[in-house]
């Protein structure tokens, strides 16, 4: 599968849903077993990921990155924390 040129593009980084800054860091790797990518962000000390087929990445015409730790997954992410007793 070709890598993704994403970052040599110039597009603008994740943008976080929490504080509407760009994400702190992002990891991509290409994974073998199940030949797509996953994409790794990193923001507030919480991770996120989504995984990337190679069929997509193909015969797509357009990636871009939106926002992460979107509000369903954010909730999702904090309830999972109040549930084990992490301070928010």
């Amino acid at each position: 599968m070709n890598d993704l040129a994403l970052y040599e593009l110039g597009l603008a980084m994740p943008v976080c849903a929490v504080c509407n800054k760009p994400v702190d860091k992002v990891e991509s790797m290409y994974l073998p077993d199940y030949d797509g990518k996953v994409f790794r962000v990193y923001c507030h000390g919480k991770v996120e990921q989504q995984m990337l087929g190679s069929y997509d990445v193909m015969n797509a015409e357009q990636i871009t990155f939106g926002k992460a730790f979107a509000a369903p997954a954010l909730e999702r992410l904090n309830k999972a924390a109040e549930d084990n007793g992490e301070e928010l």
